[in-house]
């Protein structure tokens, strides 16, 4: 999905984003792989509703996986720094509440090529 963190891979150092923000593509990836997992697994089966609700809305498969990466990015720090158990009902809820504040599909633009 991201050829263009091949390098920074490679290297195992962190980018900035578009956003001028650093940025680890480890981490991305991983937070990517994350979401794929959920979906094979069909767990927790909110992941693959949100997915269906979202691509309904018009959002590509790209910008669905970055918007339920960012509730999976905030389970694994609470996780992490607060030493907090996965909360379902807390994620679930998460869930529900996208797109939240991400852009309306017709602002988005073409999905970036699969690679």
């Amino acid at each position: 999905q991201h050829p263009e963190l091949e390098e920074a891979l490679e290297r195992d150092e962190e980018i900035t984003n578009a956003e001028g923000e650093p940025m680890s593509p480890r981490l991305h990836v991983t937070l990517h792989t994350v979401v794929a997992n959920q979906l094979l697994a069909d767990e927790p089966p909110e992941t693959w509703q949100t997915v269906q609700r979202l691509a309904g809305l018009g959002y590509d498969w790209h910008n669905v996986m970055h918007m339920i990466m960012r509730p999976v990015s905030d389970q694994v720090w609470r996780a992490m720094a607060e030493k907090q158990p996965f909360d379902p009902a807390d994620y679930a809820r998460r869930l529900a509440e996208l797109p939240g504040d991400w852009p309306p599909p017709e602002n988005l633009g073409p999905a970036p090529p699969a690679g």
